[in-house]
């Protein structure tokens, strides 16, 4: 689906793809990005109807909070199983897993390591009290 932004702007979204919107210019993005886009202030070009996009599997939440709550519920699941294989060099547990058990397209490493950070200092807060 194209996209028409009224200002140059480079658009990165929460599901780690980027694109470059000159004003005036339709340009494709993927349908499962529509709802950042629309926030962004990018509208669909006219006369196109918003797609479902068929190989995008279960909705990724784009809400921060969202986004973050199902990673934490991940991060006790992968925790709980315990496989060594499920974590990377560092401790964290690696992207593709995550991906495939939260059913996402692909988990941003920067992003991982963010929310990781996080709850694990949650976790450090909880054994504490």
């Amino acid at each position: 689906m194209k996209y028409i932004s009224y200002r140059n702007v480079t658009f990165a979204s929460v599901t780690g793809g980027s694109y470059e919107f000159r004003k005036g210019v339709p340009t494709y993005a993927p349908p499962r990005m529509h709802d950042e886009l629309i926030a962004m202030g990018i509208v669909p070009e006219e006369g196109q109807e918003v797609e479902k996009d068929p190989v995008a599997g279960p909705t990724e939440p784009t809400s921060p909070t969202e986004r973050e709550a199902a990673l934490f519920a991940a991060f006790e699941k992968i925790v709980a199983r315990g496989r060594r294989e499920d974590f990377t060099a560092v401790g964290a547990p690696h992207a593709a897993v995550l991906s495939r058990d939260l059913g996402w397209g692909s988990i941003v490493a920067k992003e991982r390591d963010a929310v990781w950070s996080k709850w694990t200092l949650l976790q450090l807060e909880k054994e504490d009290a």
